[in-house]
């Protein structure tokens, strides 16, 4: 009676009980890494930018525009005086986290919680800042448009309504009420102008009094 190859039935025993390995334990596994890998290949694009408009020279506009994609980022920072000259800096494209970072600075301070604000009475700037978001397959869009963060970040007072659909209020000292000023306002105008690596923001400072210099 010929004798089976005992080399076979080794090999067959392995095959077996790596098939037998896989569905118990790497199945799991992958189970367990398959929303990361999902994440890690969830396109990512981060924009931001803040403009900056003055009612009097010698400035006429500041414009602050930053990208991610993929994660290579991009920044450039743009200067014009009310007598036509424009200073343009611009850093190459590179795969670094200046503008990661700078986004995640943003969403903690605040900047997806931010309204419009009327304009103030001779405010001597609006901003105007916009955020764009496509990250973990979600989409996020913002624009929002104030004057005199600081005058929103400190010294609002406080917003009071009454519903008359219940009624007039018996006691007019205790209506309801709601804080008008938020830190929030000045503090992402500071992200903006703290950006970059000390290379860029000296560039930025140079480019600002070049220009305040050439108004004469």
């Amino acid at each position: 009676m010929r004798r089976f190859p005992i080399e076979i039935l080794i090999v067959i025993i392995c095959v077996v009980m790596l098939a037998l390995g896989w569905r118990i334990y790497g199945a799991g596994e992958m189970g367990r890494f398959a929303p990361a890998i999902h994440a890690q290949r969830a396109p990512s694009r981060l924009y931001a930018s803040m403009t900056v408009r003055y009612a009097k020279p010698p400035l006429l506009e500041e414009d602050y525009r930053m990208s991610d994609i993929e994660g290579v980022s991009r920044f450039e920072y743009a200067v014009r005086g009310f007598n036509g000259r424009q200073i343009t800096i611009t850093a190459p494209s590179a795969r670094v986290y200046d503008v990661s970072f700078f986004f995640g600075r943003l969403t903690q301070d605040g900047i997806w919680q931010l309204v419009d604000k009327p304009a103030r009475p001779k405010a001597s700037a609006v901003y105007s800042v916009y955020v764009r978001q496509f990250a973990d397959y979600k989409h996020g869009e913002r624009t929002v448009t104030f004057s005199d963060p600081h005058y929103w970040a400190t010294r609002a007072g406080r917003e009071f309504s009454i519903d008359l659909r219940k009624g007039i209020p018996k006691n007019l000292l205790f209506l309801q009420n709601s804080q008008l000023s938020n830190a929030r306002y000045e503090q992402i105008v500071k992200d903006f102008r703290d950006f970059g690596p000390p290379e860029f923001r000296h560039n930025v400072a140079a480019a600002v009094e070049r220009i305040k210099a050439s108004h004469g």
